[in-house]
């Protein structure tokens, strides 16, 4: 919706480079592991002649996605988080690929980095679905950093995909007597049936420890009161003025279909302002040209916040803060902006 929104004020107002944009949308399913919708979407669009190609968010769809796009030497700006969807199986740089958010092991780094410096180093277990690039991505980001710092982690469990039962899991951590469970998610469902199953067993003193996915109401409407305490880090502050405008464009659409404002819509927001940047900056929709722009770039204004370029060897985004939240009487709170420390 914030996409439609945006290219038809872009057009209302004459468009880039005097031309009008055609855009057009195609719906993927899936947080799991099948990417046969999103390489269908995507030969279609390359077939039409699209010269840039937005999306998707889910990393297994991104990396497949990619493959075509730089085959096809067309312009590719998803906001998948694993390293996957711009560098690939042999460690090259996809060179038509650029992410519109931080990579999840930066972002995951840091929580981990917040967690031993900020919450005093305290015992953790990590709670992961291992279908997904994503999540296992995290998860081993998380512990190789926590412990590489000097934290211990207490336990670990699994689950798959769609799964809404974790007791058994949740049980089986809590015997490690842990202070918090780190539980990276795709999909904030899972997150919030694990905090109330939490509350259940009678094990709230246990906080979760999240991600940007976290960072939506739609979880508090879901788990609020069994949330409190828990800590995430997320892209940006949803209550920052800077996002007022956008949230009063989208409030019409909120009340028609129910579903909140959140990070993971406003990263995918990210895709068009830096195809704006490529294409205004190169006064070009050639997708070599636009690459160039990208490349050079020393940074530029995104949605969520500033960046200083691009790093040549991966394609991640430079220079980003994440903002620290928890949940406080059953709203989320800001802890303030945090970057990985090089020293205590």
């Amino acid at each position: 919706h914030l996409l439609e929104t945006y290219f038809k004020k872009v057009n209302a107002e004459g468009g880039w480079l005097g031309r009008e944009i055609d855009f057009r949308t195609y719906d993927i399913s899936g947080l799991d592991g099948d990417f046969s919708e999103a390489v269908n979407a995507a030969n279609k669009l390359i077939q039409s002649g699209a010269v840039a190609i937005l999306g998707p968010s889910n990393s297994t769809q991104g990396a497949a996605v990619a493959e075509l796009c730089n085959r096809a030497g067309v312009l590719h700006i998803p906001s998948s988080a694993s390293q996957l969807a711009t560098v690939d199986d042999e460690g090259n740089v996809r060179p038509y690929t650029y992410r519109s958010g931080p990579v999840n092991t930066d972002q995951v780094d840091t929580m981990a980095a917040y967690t031993y410096y900020e919450l005093d180093n305290p015992k953790v277990a990590i709670l992961y679905e291992t279908t997904q690039i994503d999540t296992v991505d995290m998860a081993n980001a998380y512990k190789n950093t926590f412990t590489e710092l000097g934290g211990e982690i207490v336990g670990e469990a699994t689950y798959q995909i769609n799964d809404v039962e974790f007791r058994a899991q949740l049980t089986s951590l809590a015997q490690s007597d842990p202070d918090y469970i780190f539980m990276p998610v795709m999909g904030y469902k899972e997150a919030g049936y694990a905090a109330n199953q939490l509350a259940e067993l009678g094990l709230s003193d246990i906080k979760l420890i999240g991600n940007y996915v976290y960072d939506t109401e739609d979880l508090l409407s879901l788990a609020g009161p069994a949330l409190e305490g828990c800590i995430f880090a997320t892209d940006g502050d949803l209550d920052d003025p800077r996002f007022d405008e956008i949230k009063a464009e989208y409030a019409e659409y909120q009340e028609a279909t129910g579903m909140a404002l959140h990070m993971p819509g406003l990263k995918a927001y990210n895709e068009a302002k830096i195809l704006e940047y490529a294409v205004l900056t190169s006064k070009s929709v050639n997708p070599d040209d636009m690459r160039k722009a990208l490349d050079e770039t020393e940074g530029f204004e995104m949605i969520t916040g500033p960046n200083r370029g691009y790093d040549p060897e991966t394609h991640n985004l430079l220079g980003l803060e994440f903002t620290i939240k928890t949940v406080k009487d059953g709203q989320f709170e800001s802890l303030g902006k945090y970057s990985m420390p090089t020293e205590k």
